[in-house]
């Protein structure tokens, strides 16, 4: 029947000898979560620690996470020789940034380790400096150290990463070569374990799947770190689901697909709250490759641009201030601390798109630049980038473009559109199709330690808003943390009748498949929590639209989720995904119930909100502004900091 519904689809032979059922238990000090940029650093520093560590990933290390096609800069790197400023200092600068001004104790820490983390990768086999000296001289180079900035070359605060496509595969070796941790590839944790079985309760370790045999996993842990890129916006898609729509598509993995978050939250782990959602001016179904088509911003930052009969369009600062020189692009403006996202524009008036002035399509201009600034785009970021390094710096090469010649063609839109001051023009037209898929989950709450509530549960990387090619460091401080959490920690000990509750649900579908009334795919069971999302927490929504949409999601999880059906450990897998994407939906509508409650009963004024959900109750609590610098803990920043790394630098 089955097949039948999948108009006569049959899967291919599956290659690995499946064995439902079957159980290993692990024993280890510490497990790591996912092995993204986040989870091999953390991994690393755990075992260096002496612990004995378990890395798990649903893929490949060394292609695995966001990064796991290769990055192409190093943000956040604000520790650097060369930075402008000190962590500290960057922590009281206006929110200009992504991390600057506005931040917390996560920022920081993220800020804090940037630079020996980087100086780590570097050891492990990262070449990210101009060591042949084949960009000397060039503006964003510095001739001491060859190390190579971009985007805002006064505060340096990015570091071009040289050798960045190859950066997963330097973790995934340091982790071969490291003797107390063992990598588990290809295996899916479906859910953590807690003493006595009890939300809220100590970690106690995690379940797992393989995706290539099927057999069921029980590691005992001692302290757990989830680093699975928390909700990314293609992978988890809590709004649309279209495999063949580019308006689906962000940067993140498509198999970040939410399983920490919804782990954490059934385990009873308090989240940030959150007040955004479904909305983003970001990439719609018009979008184009990213970075592929002509634009001045982002990875092409700073790239001249030309309307259709060659005239250049002039560039401003955000002062208004017409700039001269390719250097001033470069550059803070007058009265800016740092460049951050407030980067200068190309300035295109509408008017004179309308009056013919400036003649559509334009076309970004590589010609137009320094010999190292065009190999600096075109060789060192497109070179690099993920997204970029196969699909356009390879297929374009290969096709004839060569940017000492060539221009790349902007995209046509409105006039409006253009003028737009902040806005990626690889992202499509603006505001044609609704922007539903923009998941913004904040994630979970951790403490100075990087632990969640839930005692001996770490977070690091897009899980704690500490994404990005910085992700390492964060990784770095959480390993070191639930390594000495670990050495100081008996182990909790496993829940069978938790076990065994898990291992009925994971292997569900596949006992159901043949079975006549066995009828949803994974892909229908996605696609039908995406209606509840459009419809309950859309563009307007009220309380009760929120609570009717938890009581639909209930209805799903209680009927059509237990008529689902997997054919191999594949598809047994993505169910298993959909499954997560139905919490993580059930996290957004939660949180918009708790804002609409503290709303309506005028609580936690000037204070941060956070939820969790215990035994069935929504638990609401609050703390004072800037908590992670006041009592329990110390008053400034750097001083929390070297109290939480004291035992770090003893082992050094």
């Amino acid at each position: 029947m089955a097949n039948e519904l999948n108009f006569g689809s049959v899967p291919a032979e599956w290659p690995f000898p499946v064995q439902y059922g079957k159980e290993n238990r692990i024993e280890v000090d510490v497990l790591v979560v996912g092995a993204g940029v986040a989870g091999s650093m953390a991994g690393l520093m755990a075992a260096r620690r002496g612990a004995r560590v378990a890395v798990v990933d649903k893929a490949p290390i060394d292609v695995s996470g966001s990064g796991g096609a290769g990055l192409d800069h190093y943000l956040g790197c604000i520790s650097n020789p060369d930075c402008a400023y000190t962590p500290e200092e960057y922590m009281e600068l206006p929110p200009q940034g992504p991390m600057g001004g506005g931040g917390d104790h996560r920022s920081y820490i993220q800020m804090k380790g940037s630079w020996n983390n980087l100086l780590e990768l570097e050891k492990l086999g990262l070449k990210f400096r101009d060591e042949e000296d084949e960009f000397k001289n060039a503006s964003f180079r510095d001739d001491k150290t060859k190390i190579m900035y971009a985007y805002d070359y006064k505060t340096r605060d990015t570091v071009r990463l040289r050798g960045g496509a190859r950066l997963k595969q330097h973790m995934r070796d340091g982790l071969v070569n490291e003797p107390n941790a063992t990598i588990y590839e290809r295996v899916m944790i479906t859910s953590l374990l807690t003493d006595g079985g009890k939300p809220g309760a100590r970690i106690a370790g995690a379940t797992g799947l393989s995706e290539e045999t099927g057999e069921f996993y029980v590691f005992s842990a001692k302290s757990v770190i989830i680093c699975t890129s928390g909700v990314s916006m293609q992978g988890t898609s809590t709004w649309t689901f279209n495999s063949e729509m580019f308006g689906n598509g962000y940067r993140a993995d498509p198999r970040n697909t939410g399983e920490g978050v919804a782990m954490a939250w059934k385990a009873g782990a308090e989240f940030n709250s959150e007040q955004q959602f479904g909305q983003a001016q970001s990439t719609g179904p018009f979008g184009w490759p990213w970075y592929g088509i002509g634009n001045p911003d982002n990875t092409w930052h700073a790239c001249t641009i030309v309307d259709n009969k060659g005239k250049k369009l002039p560039w401003k600062d955000w002062n208004g201030k017409i700039l001269e020189t390719y250097e001033e692009r470069c550059m803070p403006c007058e009265g800016q601390d740092y460049m951050g996202n407030l980067r200068p524009q190309p300035y295109i008036d509408p008017e004179l798109i309308a009056n013919g002035t400036y003649e559509l399509p334009l076309w970004a201009d590589l010609t137009d630049l320094s010999d190292e600034e065009r190999r600096g785009i075109w060789g060192l970021m497109v070179g690099n980038e993920g997204r970029t390094r196969i699909a356009i710096y390879d297929y374009y090469n290969k096709a004839g473009f060569n940017p000492d010649t060539d221009m790349l063609q902007c995209p046509v839109m409105t006039p409006e559109s253009f003028a737009w001051p902040r806005k990626d023009w690889f992202q499509g037209e603006p505001n044609k199709a609704a922007f539903w898929k923009a998941d913004t989950l904040r994630g979970v709450s951790t403490d100075w330690n990087q632990m969640s509530t839930v005692e001996g549960l770490f977070a690091s990387g897009s899980e704690t808003s500490q994404g990005g090619a910085g992700a390492g460091s964060s990784g770095a401080y959480s390993g070191h943390r639930a390594a000495e959490y670990a050495a100081r920690t008996q182990r909790a000990g496993l829940d069978e009748e938790q076990i065994a509750a898990e291992k009925k649900r994971v292997y569900g579908p596949v006992e159901r498949f043949g079975e006549a009334e066995a009828t949803i795919s994974w892909k229908e069971l996605w696609m039908g929590m995406n209606r509840v999302m459009q419809q309950d927490c859309g563009d307007f929504r009220t309380r009760a639209t929120c609570e009717h949409g938890l009581l639909w999601l209930d209805s799903i999880k209680r009927h059509e989720m237990q008529l689902t059906y997997a054919r191999n450990p594949h598809e047994l897998s993505r169910v298993l995904e959909c499954e997560s994407r139905v919490a993580v939906a059930e996290v957004y509508l939660h949180l918009c119930v708790a804002n609409f409650k503290v709303a309506e009963e005028n609580a936690g004024k000037d204070k941060q909100m956070f939820i969790k959900f215990v035994d069935g109750e929504l638990v609401i609590t609050f703390k004072e502004d800037e908590w992670w610098l006041k009592a329990p803990y110390a008053p400034t920043y750097l001083e929390n900091y070297e109290r939480c790394t004291a035992q770090e630098k003893e082992v050094k």
